[in-house]
């Protein structure tokens, strides 16, 4: 019986095991949904993959470490943000962040980007919708702290 159990157990030892880490941040700006959120993060090596819930919106994005800089990163960000007064803002952004003790390691990061920025506006006047369509490239930022 051993005889049979040990090839297994053998190749299946043999396989490497996925290695991830979760981290949480909180922070403003574009990757953190608005103006004060929280952000859940599943880092794999030098990739990193988070969803956003803020006040006033939602976001996710990835962030890829740049080769041989411990402290950069370029990443995509989308995200939704909405207002009190019928309107909401769809973001989609290239983005630029600066980890000061580095990307594997806690601590404060600012970034900045470029984002397509679409707002729609609904207007409710005596009964009658009038909507609205804002089209825009714009410039996105981000502070925050990561736990």
């Amino acid at each position: 019986m051993r005889k049979k159990i040990l090839p297994v157990a053998m190749m299946l030892s043999s396989f490497s095991a996925f290695s991830a880490e979760f981290e949480l941040a909180a922070g403003i700006g574009s990757q953190y949904a608005g103006v004060l959120g929280a952000q859940a993060a599943v880092k794999v090596d030098d990739i990193r993959y988070f969803a956003a819930l803020g006040i006033p919106g939602v976001a996710a994005g990835a962030q890829f470490q740049l080769p041989d800089e411990p402290h950069h990163s370029v990443g995509i960000n989308f995200g939704r943000f909405h207002t009190i007064f019928n309107h909401k803002t769809d973001i989609l952004g290239l983005t630029y962040t600066y980890h000061f003790n580095g990307f594997h390691d806690s601590g404060w990061e600012i970034g900045t980007g470029i984002g397509y920025i679409r707002r729609d506006e609904y207007h409710p006047l005596f009964s009658k919708v009038t909507y609205e369509e804002e089209r825009e490239v714009g410039l996105l930022w981000n502070l925050g702290y990561r736990f």
